[in-house]
């Protein structure tokens, strides 16, 4: 499945809380994790909306450190099997980063994508990200 959108700016806390909950990926065993870049970035994929099918990897009730107290929360990820963007093709780049608590959960048009530090992206850049079928459900 192929999901278009382009890049926009966050509400900035991505930044922090992942500089924290990384580590705790880690731990978990989510690939990749101790790669990622503590931030991410947010696709809108307006006007087409989606629903969430079926995660590649979710974890419940994980505790974390969020300002200013500690919380639980559940975490979803689907993979990324391939990222264009600039028309360079980066394969098993990240994955959608799905926080349930996060104010961007409900959102049917919004993503965050989470992975190693990419440069060269502004907003309103495009993205093209691969994803394998059923893990969102265009609506």
């Amino acid at each position: 499945m192929i999901i278009k959108g382009y890049h926009i700016h966050g509400m900035k806390g991505a930044r922090r809380s992942l500089k924290r909950q990384k580590k705790i990926f880690v731990e978990l065993g989510l690939p990749g994790a101790e790669k990622f870049f503590n931030g991410t970035i947010n696709i809108d994929t307006q006007p087409v909306e989606y629903t969430i099918g079926s995660f590649d990897y979710l974890f419940k009730n994980v505790e974390h450190k969020s300002f200013p107290r500690k919380r639980q929360e559940d975490f979803g990820f689907i993979i990324i099997e391939e990222l264009i963007h600039n028309n360079i093709s980066y394969k098993k780049w990240g994955y959608i980063y799905i926080p349930h608590k996060s104010p961007h959960f409900k959102n049917l048009h919004m993503f965050e994508i989470i992975g190693p530090p990419l440069k060269n992206f502004k907003e309103y850049d495009t993205f093209k990200l691969m994803i394998n079928a059923g893990r969102l459900v265009k609506l």
